[in-house]
Parts: C-alpha cells; structure tokens; sequence
C-alpha cells in the first residue's frame, strides 16, 4: 500500500522494521547484537522499574536524565534501551539520519560496550524516515518509551506462536493493542501498526490526517470520522485507495503527493503532527495512566441517521402495541447475524463488575496491576456500558479487587471481605486470580467462557431495545436514576443503592455501541406525569440535542446534564446525555387520556400518528353478519355521544370465526367498555346498542317501591326506577347485530 512513494522507495526502512519484529517482538533476540537475547521480560521490567517507575524531573536534557534512570539497571537493559530508540527514531523523517544513529550509539555505550556506525541497521537508507511525526513526537519522547516499554511487555507475556500470530494478523493485532495502557493518543501505536502491516495500514503517525483525508475525499464528515476507531479508518483509507488506484492504473499513489494532496491538505499543516502540547521530560508514572478506549465499532448509515421519536395514539383495540411488538425485530439481532460490538455490548449487561474483572484477568493469562486491568478491552466496554467515563472505574476496580480478596491475605488490608474470594495482591502490587476461582463463582466463570467463545458460539437473539410501561405512580426515579432496595447476593441483606432505570441503561448501551441502531419502547405513555417522568431529560430527547461523547467523556455535539448522584464522590461519571443512535416511540389509548390534554413539552418533541379502527381487517361475512359494518355502526354512535377519541378498535373482533365468538367479544369486552364510557349509565349504552327491533342486549326492568320497601314512601324517592339488565349472551342471534347497522337507515361502509 504506501511501500512506494513518488520521491523514494521505503522498501528498506519496512524490511528492517520487519526484521525487528521478527527477531525482538517474537522472538527475543537482539536486533544489533546477533548473539544475544535483548528482547525479554526480565530486561523490559528492569526498564519498567529504572525508567518509567522512576521519573527525574530535573532540568537537563533527556539523554542525561535517561542515563541518570538507567545507572543501575545493567548492560543488557541499557542495551535493549538503545534498540529500543532505534525502534522509536525509525518512523519520523523529520530527524535526521546521523541524528537517530547518535542516538542510538549514546545509548548503547552506556553498556560499556561499543557499536559499530556502520551496522546494517544504521544505514541512512534505513534511518531515513517513512513520515513525519512532528515536534510533539520528539518533545514528548519520554511517553512515547513508556508506552513502546508496556507494548513489550505486554507482548512478551504471550507464548511465541501467539505473538506470532498477533504481529502477523490484523485483526488480532488490534485486538491485542487495544488492550495496552497508553497516556493519549501515543503516535507509536500508529508507527507499528503501519510496520506491521504495511500493505493494509497507511504511513500516518496519528489519526489527524487519516481524518482529514476521509473528509476531503467526502467518504464521512469529520465530526463522525471523529469518533471512528483505528480499524475503522484504516478500512475506510483502504477502500478509498483502492478506488483512486482502479481509476490511475499503474500510477504510484500517495495521498502526500501534489495530485492527492490538495484534495484534502490545508496549507502549513505537517504530516501527522500530534496536537498533545509538550509537557514536562518526565517519564509517565504508572500509578496514573490516563488509557481511553476508542469507540469499538463502526457507524454506518442507519446508525447515524435522525433519531426517531414517535408517538402512536388512537382508541383501544386499534393495534398500537401489536405494532410495537412487530417494530422490536427491527432492533433484535439473530445469532448468526449479531456483530462483536453488539455481542459484547449485551454480553456484559448481564453481568456485574466482578465477573468482568474476573474475565480480563484470566483472558489476560498473568497477574496485572490496576491500570492494566482497566485498559483492558472488557474493562473498558464495561465502563462505556455503564455511562462511565474510562478514567472513571479506578476506585470501583480497586474496590471489587479488595472484597473478594479471603480474609487470609497479608497484602490487602481492609477490614470488609465477600465471598465469593477470588483476586489477591502480590507483593509486587500486581492481582492474580486465585487457583480454583472458576468453581468459586460461577456467574464470573460463565461470563469467562462467553467471552472466551466470543460472537461465534451465542446461541440467542441479541435484543438492542427495552420496554417500560407507564402508569400513574411511575416517576423520574423509576425511569431514569433512583435511589431503590437492593439485595445482596452474597448475605441475603437489602440495601438501599443509586439504580438506573430503564431510560438511563438504555442509553448507556446505546452510547456504547454507537453502530447499532437502539430503541426504547413506553407503552401507554399518557398514563404517567409526563413532565415528573422525563424531568430535565425533556429537552435532551429532541434530535438536535442529542449528545456525541468523545473517548474522554466530553461532550462535543448536543447536550448532557448531569445526573443526580453522578457528580459526586469518588466514581468519575461523564454527564447524561441521550445518543443520536436511540429511537423513542411510545403509545397512547386516546380514551384513557384525550391527546389534547398531553403535556406541551412532549407534542411539540415527538411526532404523531393516528391509528384508527381499520374496517376493512375484519371478516365480511361470520355467519351472515358484517363485522366491519357493525363495528363502524357503533363508532359512529360513540362519536357522536362523545367524541372520536372513544370509539372501539377492530381488534375485539378480529379473532371472530363464529356468531359465538361475536358474543363472547360483546360480552366480556365491549358492552364491559361501553360501560366504561359512559359510567354505567346503562340508557346510553342501550342507544348505541338499539335495533330496528325490540332491544336485545339490554332488557330493561321496572322497580316498584311498594314492592321493595314497607311503609310510607319518603319524599324525593321516587315510586318506580327502571334498570337495565345485560341479556344472556347466547341469546343474541345473527338478527339481533345486523339490526344494529340496519338500524335508522343503513349509512354504508367504504372500507
């Protein structure tokens, strides 16, 4: 892919690369010493511990401080430092040759040893660069090692074969560096993945151009490739190279070039400068790594489309909630269907923070302090899920650390201990997972085996929406965040926890896998106190509020709030908003509530749709009867004594085969909700019922005082009432329904 530029062939500078990764990444040879094993554990912790546990704040320049931190860690420790700067200068074309190799030969020396200058490494052809990393790059050198350090590390605890197989695939490479604790967006990252791949990965040393470049190409707009992932944008970089190729057959291309350049480059901006502000030359402290997972997965185009929010009203019985039922397959993924983000997305819902510390610990086969356990890709899907900022999970990973810790450890010294006890402390200050931990706890050992299975083996459907239904005593605390009784698993105990309600979870998930499309299903909406229920989130709902959050939490398009109980303490909590991804649709009965009286606020942020009764759905002929007719008969009634809002829905009669079914469906439901509507006043539920002939359904029936009562008549009670009485059902026949639509001149049915 970018092997071939139009000024020079960097062939030499990725075969060396590939040499390095070969002989120091998987194996653990030395790459300028060819009898010697530079590349292993024990030397990259002795850098651990020399360079990065122990930083020199001092005023002299970096080379004197690194030899200062490097005095006592040994030759073959300072040996690996010097190939290790040779690994960092390699990209950038922006430091000279004899600069890089100077570099390198300071470094080594400090061995007491001597290098050669004219080792095949050190050639200009190989030191000449690929691109350039700009100023940030050389002034925040001091990070850039740290993290080349942890990469090291972190790949030399695999087995040879698996390092073989992270370097040599894509995908798994991703994965794997994914997981690698890194403070920012560290350029180097950038660099090896472009050494390890370079027919897929472009020549860029941070995400700045790759964006630009998308952008000027008008493959998605910078706001969206903003919040893509390096996966994402090496794909969306691959096809558009691709596309320029076939149309320049045999040409050289290179988006730095005067052909491609101007399509995409603003005057005075260098190649892949990163936008970190230098800072002081002091190496990165591990005790406070500032990791942020990018977004797992891509956003296509039904993903980042117009939020839906949608409100179907109309009387009951019109198949408002049918339709609800039939909209969750649009929002439900089949097994073989689901993609990894959305698997992992609802995966870890049903599990809580101790299986999922539990899990990357085992996945990462070692023990592993704190900020390794947090940067680790389950960690970090957790704490998106849960609406979390990434630097905001420390203390609860430190917290489920410590109580699951037996009693019996003499590295933990707190007095609250539950069972199950799977994690302790070494003394180094790392955690490991205890023997036997898998029979301990079987929720975390379940939860280790799905992940482990991965998307592949999921055997149900995924589900990418959440129902709630409304009704009168519902409120704020139900819907969104509320302080509620929860019970211990571990003692049987109720407590009172902050819980999120079902609005506030699905919205989490949303944010979590933004290349999903989510929905949130209320049914009977009108029920509830609109305005208690949504409270401040009123105006988050409306599309062009809704909230974009960047890795670190911050909100960069639309609005947030903050949450009642996120702001404070020592759990770190990115402000609420509602995410573009995440349609809302609601029903409402018109008869229980007329959609007049529904709050202000909420018409004028959702739309309507009306679902009226559909006549033309219900059997034209069940035994000799015209259920269409008889059912818009009626509804003209009711509109007439009371307003549209009440009429019956086809759905009461839409399960008649028979003249019994017709009934049963009058008897149990209709005259029941006739009732209802006009609060038993049994006259008016007779005239919407009347026929030509004498009244069927109701029979009406006197009632005598002298009958009833003994003695003298008071006044104001009258001498006789009447009473209707509902006929026995089996009573009504055929004759008697049809007369209800043949009834004062047959006003005709049009579908």
């Amino acid at each position: 892919m970018s092997i071939k530029v139009t000024d020079r062939d960097l062939s030499p500078i990725i075969a060396a690369a590939r040499v390095w990764i070969d002989r120091c990444l998987v194996e653990d040879a030395s790459l300028l010493a060819d009898s010697r094993g530079l590349w292993t554990t024990a030397n990259a912790d002795r850098l651990q511990s020399g360079f990065v546990e122990r930083p020199d704040s001092g005023g002299d320049d970096f080379m004197t401080k690194l030899e200062r931190q490097l005095l006592d860690t040994g030759a073959p420790a300072q040996q690996l430092m010097s190939e290790m700067m040779w690994a960092l200068l390699l990209f950038p074309s922006n430091i000279g040759a004899d600069v890089k190799r100077a570099h390198v030969l300071r470094v080594w020396s400090w061995s007491g040893e001597s290098l050669q200058p004219t080792h095949a490494m050190l050639t200009d052809a190989v030191l000449y660069g690929v691109g350039s990393a700009g100023t940030a790059y050389n002034n925040l050198r001091w990070k850039e090692l740290a993290y080349l350090i942890a990469l090291v590390r972190s790949i030399k605890a695999m087995a040879v074969d698996a390092r073989r197989a992270v370097l040599s695939d894509y995908d798994r490479f991703m994965d794997w560096i994914d997981t690698v604790p890194r403070d920012g967006d560290r350029q180097f990252r950038h660099m090896l993945r472009y050494f390890a791949f370079p027919d897929r990965v472009e020549r860029m040393s941070s995400n700045r151009d790759r964006i630009s470049i998308l952008e000027g190409f008008q493959v998605a707009p910078r706001a969206q490739l903003k919040r893509w992932s390096d996966r994402q944008l090496d794909d969306a970089l691959l096809t558009l190279r691709q596309r320029e190729e076939a149309q320049r057959p045999g040409a050289v291309l290179d988006f730095y070039d005067d052909t491609l350049g101007p399509r995409w480059r603003k005057p005075d901006v260098g190649q892949g400068e990163s936008a970190e502000t230098p800072t002081l030359n002091v190496p990165l402290s591990a005790s406070k790594p500032a990791y942020v997972a990018e977004p797992a997965s891509p956003a296509p185009t039904d993903a980042a489309g117009t939020p839906v929010n949608l409100i179907l009203y109309g009387p009951p019985g019109t198949g408002k909630t049918h339709w609800l039922r039939q909209k969750f397959v649009e929002y439900t993924d089949t097994p073989g269907q689901v993609d990894e983000a959305t698997w992992l997305n609802e995966t870890l819902t049903n599990y809580g923070w101790r299986g999922v510390i539990a899990a990357a610990l085992a996945d990462l086969g070692r023990p592993a302090r704190v900020p390794e356990i947090r940067a680790h890709r389950w960690v970090q899907a957790k704490a998106q899920q849960r609406g979390r900022a990434p630097a905001g999970v420390q203390a609860t990973l430190w917290g489920y650390l410590q109580e699951h810790t037996p009693q019996t450890s003499s590295t933990v010294n707190i007095s609250v201990r539950r069972p199950p006890f799977l994690f302790d402390k070494r003394e180094a200050g790392d955690w490991q997972l205890l023997s036997g931990w898998q029979e301990q706890d079987d929720e975390s050992a379940e939860l280790w085996r799905l992940l482990k299975a991965g998307p592949k083996a999921a055997t149900e459907a995924v589900h990418r929406y959440k129902v709630v239904t409304f009704h009168p005593s519902f409120s704020y605390e139900d819907f969104v965040r509320g302080i509620r009784p929860v019970a211990s698993a571990e003692d049987g105990t109720t407590q009172f926890q902050l819980v999120d309600g079902k609005f506030k979870q699905i919205c989490d998930e949303a944010h979590a896998n933004p290349g999903k499309r989510y929905a949130l299903f209320i049914d009977e909406i009108n029920r509830a106190n609109i305005a208690k229920v949504f409270g401040e989130l009123i105006t988050l709902i409306e599309p062009d509020k809704r909230a974009v959050f960047d890795a670190h939490g911050r909100v960069v398009e639309g609005m947030a709030v903050q949450l009642p109980g996120g702001g404070d303490g020592d759990v770190a909590e990115r402000p609420f908003g509602v995410p573009k991804n995440l349609d809302i649709y609601g029903t409402m009965n018109t008869a229980d509530r007329s959609i007049a009286l529904l709050d202000v606020a909420l018409r004028r942020r959702f739309q309507f749709e009306e679902r009226a009764p559909d006549y033309t759905t219900l059997p034209a002929n069940v035994d000799g009867l015209d259920l269409g007719r008889l059912l818009r008969r009626i509804n003209d009634r009711l509109e007439y004594l009371l307003d549209r809002d009440h009429r019956i829905g086809h759905a009461y009669l839409m399960r008649a085969r028979t003249l019994t079914d017709v009934q049963a469906a009058f008897a149990r439901q209709i005259i029941p909700l006739l009732q209802e509507y006009f609060f038993d006043d049994f006259s008016r539920v007779a005239l919407v019922l009347s026929t030509t002939a004498e009244q069927p359904f109701l029979q009406e029936e006197s009632l005598h005082f002298g009958r009833l009562f003994v003695g003298q008549r008071l006044d104001g009670v009258p001498s006789d009432r009447s009473r209707f009485v509902i006929a026995p059902a089996g009573s009504w026949t055929s004759e008697s329904f049809r007369g209800i639509y043949d009834s004062a001149g047959d006003l005709g049915v049009t579908g």
